[in-house]
Formats: structure tokens, sequence, C-alpha cells
């Protein structure tokens, strides 16, 4: 099913406008000012927010719909998004921004960094359409395609990284748009949101906020 790509985007956007104007106050402390830790390109939150040891179904072939925690692995990153497959612009445009500043890592960098795209919109994107979906961007492996139907535990996902969305009203062919929150979080193997990247944030940035950060881990680990 197809939607309106324009609407979408508005929507898209609409969202994320309080969580947004929440952040823009954090811009001095968190867009690359010599003041943010390590000069992050991103945003940070004080206090950050945390994954809380949340979990999620992950339908990614690797774990056959077993839940993981939305955190990174031992000394890793986990880079959560929470979009849907069929999105006409905003989540491909952050889905191929993401590949390519991960291309920019060295292969050991990249093998400590997993893409999990969380779906708002689990009534169309099925495991196998999420497989796919990043499958187009990223090597197998690299993801992780997190569905759930619940919309209790989804929606405490939501509100631990400070992320929403809504789903439109059909029209007559069944086509709705879905609004959401465009950021990625940036998340270490402590379930901690280390860094946050809006819409459309420059690949390069991201790559160099990932090198840092995987630099840190490598030097304080188990911190």
């Amino acid at each position: 099913m197809e939607v309106h790509s324009h609407r979408s985007l508005q929507l898209s956007w609409f969202i994320a406008i309080p969580t947004l104007l929440v952040l823009a106050a954090l811009l001095v402390a968190g867009c690359g000012d010599d003041s943010s830790p390590g000069g992050l390109n991103g945003i940070t939150r004080d206090p950050p927010s945390t994954s809380r040891n949340l979990k999620l179904p992950d339908e990614s072939p690797e774990s056959g719909g077993k839940e993981v925690a939305l955190k990174g692995a031992s000394d890793g990153l986990m880079l959560v998004y929470f979009g849907y497959t069929s999105c006409p612009d905003v989540c491909p445009t952050s889905m191929a921004d993401l590949r390519q500043a991960m291309a920019e890592l060295d292969p050991e960098e990249r093998e400590r960094v997993k893409v999990a795209m969380v779906t708002v919109d689990p009534a169309r994107d099925t495991g196998q359409v999420l497989n796919g979906y990043l499958g187009h961007f990223f090597e197998a492996g690299e993801f992780h395609s997190l569905r759930t139907t619940d919309t209790a535990q989804l929606a405490r996902v939501e509100k631990a990284f400070g992320a929403s969305h809504q789903l439109g009203e059909p029209d007559a062919k069944g086509n709705y748009d879905v609004s959401h929150t465009p950021q990625i979080f940036a998340v270490n193997d402590r379930g901690i949101v280390e860094v946050e990247w809006p819409f459309q944030t420059d690949p390069d940035l991201v790559a160099k906020d990932l090198e840092y950060l995987l630099e840190q881990a490598n030097q304080d680990p188990g911190a």
C-alpha cells in the first residue's frame, strides 16, 4: 500500500516537533560545541535517556522472534530508529545515511555497531517485510528487525527514548499515513543513549561520532 510522500513528511515532522523543541535547547551542549562530551556532533541530553533494559522481539534471521535488549553488545552500540517500511521519504533517507556512515568505519568498528529498526506499523511490517527492507541497506547480521503487536510494549519503549508515533485514518483504499519521531538513537552496552542524530544529519558527522564512542568504549570498558 502506498502513502502520499508530501503528507507523510509533514506528519513525520509534526509528531516530532515537541521532542525537537526540547532538544533544540540542548544544541549548545550537544551539537559539536566544545563543551559537549568529546565534541559530539549529535544531540546529547543531561541526564541521558536510557532503554531501561527494555526488550523487543527481533524478527531478523539470526534471532527468529527472540526478544533482544535495546542496547549495544559488549563495547558496542545499537542504533535505534522508530519507523516503518512504507515511509516514502524520511525512513529510507535515514537508513541510507546510516549505511553511508557505517561504510566509513573500519571493519572492526563496523562489527561493533548494529542497526535496530523498531516498526511503528506492525500491521503492514511483518518480519519478512522488515528483513527485506533492512537487507537493502545493511549486510546480514548488521541489523535487528524489531516488531511487536503489543501496543503497550511499544509505547513503553518509545517513552524511554522520548519518541512517539501516530497512525492516520485509512482512506477508501485502506492506505494511511504514519507520523513518527525521525531521530536515530545511539545506545551503548549499558542501555544509555549516548547521542541522538536529527533527520538528515550529515553521515560524515555520524561516522565521526561513532568512531569517537567506540574509541571511548575501548578505553573505558565496562564503565
